[in-house]
């Protein structure tokens, strides 16, 4: 036996060619999209993350809808064929239930202090950093 037989290519074609896409797609919702956007609420994402973040649905979405990069199909052909969402949107509504989270908080909590904080001194030289509250 060859060691390519069981690598991760041979496995994903298995899963593809054999299990209906309805499945994959349960699987993909309930599995894969919460582990992925586990504290997404909390992130501060660059153009580039979000580019990444967007290829890396579609390298799971393009073959379960039987597409290569070669078909030219664009995501949103892709998703709206499949019935999904694009992931960064849900990023965008855990961070609107967070913020909605931190203004029920009350006022001697700490992720609201934090939330709230304002930095004292001297800046860095150059562009400042991306804020959380900036991305909303």
């Amino acid at each position: 036996m060859c060691i390519h037989y069981f690598g991760p290519l041979y496995i994903k074609r298995t899963i593809f060619r054999k299990v209906r896409t309805e499945t994959i797609l349960k699987i993909y919702n309930t599995l894969v999209l919460p582990t992925f956007l586990y504290g997404s609420e909390n992130w501060t994402l660059t153009a580039l993350q979000r580019r990444r973040i967007e290829a890396a649905e579609m390298k799971l979405l393009r073959p379960l809808a039987g597409y290569t990069l070669h078909d030219h199909k664009t995501n949103d052909s892709v998703r709206r064929e499949l019935q999904t969402e694009c992931i960064l949107n849900d990023v965008n509504e855990y961070r609107r239930n967070w913020l909605l989270h931190l203004q029920r908080m009350p006022l001697d909590r700490i992720p609201l202090k934090s939330y709230h904080y304002r930095l004292q001194g001297k800046r860095t030289i150059g562009r400042p950093k991306k804020r959380w509250r900036e991305q909303l």
